[in-house]
Formats: C-alpha cells, sequence, structure tokens
C-alpha cells in the first residue's frame, strides 16, 4: 500500500474514532448525520484497503466536506493527490488548509511543509525554497527543511547554498551530511580551479578533507591543483598517499599519474603501472600500460603483454587494442581473431535470454520449471 494511503487510513481511523468518541461531538452532530459519517467513512477505508484511491478520494473528499474540522484528513489527502499525480489538486487542498485562521501552530507548520512538497513535485522551486525558509524561521522541522533546500540547490546547481545548507546538516549530526558538504565544497573547488581562483579552491578542498577524510574526489582536486600551480612535489605526495589509501580507485588515478611523471621520467610511470596490475590487474592498467608501450616503441614488451592478456583476461578493449596495434602484422592478427571468437562464443553462453516473470531468476537456456521460484512455464524470452 502507498505510504499516503496508510496515512490516510491511520487518519481517518483515528478521526472517525474521535467523531465517535467525543463527547462534544456527539451533542452538536444529529445522530442520522453520525451514522451516515461512520458508513461513509467505513466504504472509503475498503475502498483504502483494495488499493483503490480513486474512489477512496472520492468519498473522503465528500465526508470532508461534511466536516471541516478534520484537518489531518485534509492534510492525508492532499498527500495523496500528490502521490498520484494531481499536483494541482493537492496545492488546492494544502493552500485551503493555510487560509484557515483556527490552525494550530503544529497543524499550521504540517500544511506549511506540506505545501512546499507540492510545489517541489510541481517544479515551482522558488516557492517551495521560500516556504522551507519560513519552516526554518519558524524552526518547525528544521532538519526536514534543510535537507529538502539541498536537495533543491543541488538539483539548481547553486553550489554556495548548497553549502551553506549541508554545513547546517553537518553541524546538526546528520549522519550523510559530511560526504554531502565535502562533495559541494568540491564542487566550488572545481569551479574555481577552471576559473584560475586557486586561493579558494584551495580553501574548498582543505575544509572538503577536515569533514571527509576519505573523499577520494577532494584529494584527487588537490593533487590536480598542485600540478596546476607547478607544485609538482607535494602533488606526488598527495598522489603517493591517495594511491596508498584508497587502491580501489585505481582507474581514475591514471591520468593523475602521467601528469606526476612526465615524458622525462616515463620509466617511473610505466613502474607505476606495472607494480598496480601486479597488486590488483584490471582492463583500465592494462590498457594503459598498452598505450605507454605503443607510445614508446617498445612493440616486444607491447605484443608480449598483449599475447597474455587475450589468453588471460580478455575484454573487448584489448581485443580493440590488438585490432588497431596488430593491423600491420597479418599472422599475429590472425591468431587474435581465433581468441577473439572464443571470447564470444563465451559471451554467448552467458547470454541472459530468459526471465523468470514471477522472481525475476534469468538464464541463458529455457528452464520449464524455474529453479528458483519453482513455478512452472514462468520462463519469458528476453526481447534484444
Amino acid at each position: 500500500m502507498d505510504i499516503w494511503l496508510f496515512v490516510l487510513v491511520f487518519t481517518a481511523v483515528l478521526s472517525g474514532w474521535l467523531l465517535g468518541r467525543w463527547q462534544p461531538f456527539r451533542k452538536k452532530v444529529d445522530p442520522l448525520l453520525s451514522d451516515d459519517i461512520s458508513e461513509r467513512y467505513a466504504k472509503g477505508l475498503n475502498y483504502l484497503l483494495a488499493d483503490d484511491s480513486d474512489n477512496a478520494i472520492r468519498i473522503f473528499t465528500d465526508l470532508i466536506e461534511v466536516n471541516r474540522d478534520t484537518i489531518e484528513i485534509h492534510i492525508a489527502l492532499g498527500n495523496l493527490f500528490r502521490s498520484k499525480g494531481e499536483v494541482d489538486r493537492a496545492i488546492r487542498v494544502h493552500q485551503n488548509l493555510l487560509a484557515r485562521p483556527n490552525l494550530t501552530r503544529k497543524q499550521r507548520h504540517m500544511a506549511i511543509a506540506e505545501l512546499a512538497a507540492d510545489y517541489l513535485k510541481a517544479g515551482l522551486l522558488d516557492r517551495a525554497e521560500k516556504l522551507y525558509r519560513e519552516m526554518i524561521e519558524l524552526k518547525a522541522d528544521p532538519e526536514k527543511a534543510y535537507r529538502h533546500l539541498l536537495d533543491l540547490y543541488i538539483t539548481e546547481k547553486s553550489w554556495e547554498e548548497a553549502v551553506d545548507c549541508a554545513q547546517k546538516l553537518y553541524k546538526m549530526g546528520e549522519p550523510e551530511a559530511a560526504v554531502e558538504y565535502s562533495q559541494c565544497l568540491c564542487e566550488i573547488a572545481a569551479a574555481a580551479i577552471e576559473s584560475g581562483n586557486h586561493r579558494l579552491a584551495r580553501k574548498s578542498l582543505e575544509r572538503a578533507l577536515e569533514v571527509d577524510a576519505d573523499s577520494v574526489r577532494a584529494a584527487l582536486l588537490l593533487v590536480r591543483l598542485h600540478l596546476k600551480t607547478d607544485n609538482l612535489s607535494t602533488a606526488k605526495r598527495l598522489f603517493a598517499r591517495l594511491v596508498r589509501q584508497r587502491p580501489d580507485y585505481m582507474a581514475l588515478y591514471i591520468e593523475p599519474a602521467r601528469q606526476i611523471f612526465p615524458a622525462h621520467e616515463n620509466r617511473q610511470y610505466q613502474e607505476f603501472l606495472q607494480e598496480q596490475y601486479r597488486l590488483q590487474p584490471s582492463t583500465r592498467i592494462a590498457m594503459a600500460l598498452l598505450e605507454h608501450y605503443a607510445r614508446n616503441d617498445e612493440i616486444e614488451k607491447a605484443r608480449q603483454f598483449l599475447s597474455d592478456i587475450l589468453h588471460q583476461s580478455p575484454s573487448f578493449e584489448a581485443f580493440e587494442f590488438a585490432l588497431r596495434f596488430l593491423k600491420s602484422n597479418p599472422e599475429q592478427l590472425g591468431e587474435t581473431w581465433d581468441t577473439l571468437s572464443v571470447f564470444l562464443k563465451a559471451l554467448q553462453d552467458k547470454k541472459i535470454e530468459y526471465v523468470c516473470s514471477r522472481c525475476g531468476y534469468d538464464s541463458h537456456a529455457i528452464q520449464w520449471l524455474c529453479p528458483s521460484c519453482r513455478n512452472w512455464a514462468s520462463m519469458k524470452p528476453v526481447k534484444l
């Protein structure tokens, strides 16, 4: 069941209980009208439980018109409209609520929050921003308001405002805020590097690493900044620490390594790639090493290494390099074609061609009895 359907069920049950139990209501409401309200509540609940939200909306909309003091039902109904994509109706419901003079402080705060969510869903970001700012001023769940504002500013790429919100959430102790705060600072730093504002870039990156010491992005940007400002020794030191602490991002380190070990230090760059490939072989490192051999006319090394790769860990990238590199050597190119044929056949044997419509189990061959959920004839061909 949709979360707002659940909220509406709970609110409807609670309101129905209050209608039946609250003594002042009994004095004011005609017994026949009270019975009618109860019967319509029951119908609305039945529609909700049957996931028939359209009829539930109709019932509760009519019911609210009978009893205009059920504020929580209004809020839940507006949320149900929003969840169904009827944002205009949700906005009208929540705007009408805010126009009422007799709302409690808590009810007004709830209505502001829901109207802001309506505006977000409708893409009216300036209106949503204004309401979330109002929530912060009213101290109406400021953490939630800052969270939505942060998402809004990230969507708009308003990084200075995003940094401000992320910093507030960070100080409030929100678990995810450290990474988000650091990443927003990185956005500012990246733009500052491009524009030549190195002071701002350095300040932002140092703060980003204070907030999130494990930020690979901040460390890479700081290496890039030092390279751009000809501070090679500092760049090398930071790069070495990054490689040591976060080797899992090795694919991102290849290009910085080429800049850190320039043309006159080709041997160091080659040794770096060889060592990293020995520690954790990967296609990206292998391709970088092959390109390095080819660029420096170490043809025999390239051929031997390429042959090893094609037999031990073939990939499309390796075959593309082989066809390009060996086009002047028909004999070895023929051997590469044979290896490529075996590689493609192996991929064909692993290709998913059938998926179970009940549980999602996949297979390259038809299985009439699904091995996972044990349903017969549930495996369907994948449309290729």
